[in-house]
């Protein structure tokens, strides 16, 4: 993993992140990459995870897709079906020579799903991008008042109103923080595909602006966490 130059107005050291492999070198890594803008909590096992997340409320959840007690997704499951850990981000990664299930991860509901060997900056990028729109979500007037919806009533709703099954799906997606190149690589679909899904999204949905789509996404990210 390379680690590139930080740039410490990006991130904040009050920012808590779970670190959760039974890997040293992986959690080596990373912990040199992150002490100096995250605060890191760090353990090599799942079962202490799920304790160390409902004591510390950390702001991102970063998982090894394989520890020594259970897996990555078990722990996804667990938060996901638990009502006071689910709005956190969950970022999956896998290690070198080992299985990565891209796909089983982000039908779980993980916001990320890093495959090794990845770069420092890619982390990084990921990890900012997901806790910037948590806390965008999480300080939104009414959030936790908010009527709750899930994904296929969003999706529902689009698809009688303007969009596709397929475009529907995608605008779930973005919700969810995937990029363009995550989703494609999760669909198995050109990147130059997804931008024109988006495209198409935003012309249907009377929307303008660089970043409109993003932010209309967002809006319903916070009902289907």
């Amino acid at each position: 993993m390379n680690v590139p130059n930080n740039d410490p107005g990006v991130n904040d050291v009050t920012q808590r992140i779970l670190l959760v492999t039974g890997d040293a070198g992986m959690a080596r890594k990373i912990r040199q990459l992150l002490t100096e803008q995250y605060t890191l909590l760090n353990t090599n096992s799942i079962t202490e995870g799920i304790e160390m997340a409902y004591q510390h409320h950390p702001d991102l959840i970063l998982c090894d897709a394989m520890v020594q007690d259970a897996t990555g997704y078990q722990f996804l499951i667990t938060l996901r079906n638990d009502a006071v850990l689910k709005p956190i981000p969950f970022i999956l990664f896998s290690r070198p020579n080992m299985p990565a299930n891209m796909r089983k991860g982000m039908n779980l509901g993980a916001d990320d799903y890093l495959v090794a060997p990845f770069t420092g900056e890619e982390l990084l990028k990921s990890i900012h991008s997901r806790i910037s729109r948590f806390h965008h979500i999480r300080d939104t007037p009414n959030y936790y008042m908010r009527e709750k919806m899930t994904l296929q009533e969003v999706s529902t709703l689009a698809i009688n109103d303007r969009l596709s099954k397929t475009e529907a799906k995608i605008l779930g997606m973005i919700a969810r923080g995937m990029s363009s190149r995550d989703i494609a690589s999760y669909k198995c679909i050109s990147v130059r595909t997804v931008d024109n899904h988006r495209h198409n999204i935003t012309k249907k949905l009377q929307l303008s602006g660089p970043n409109a789509l993003v932010k209309f996404a967002i809006g319903f990210a916070g009902a289907m966490k």
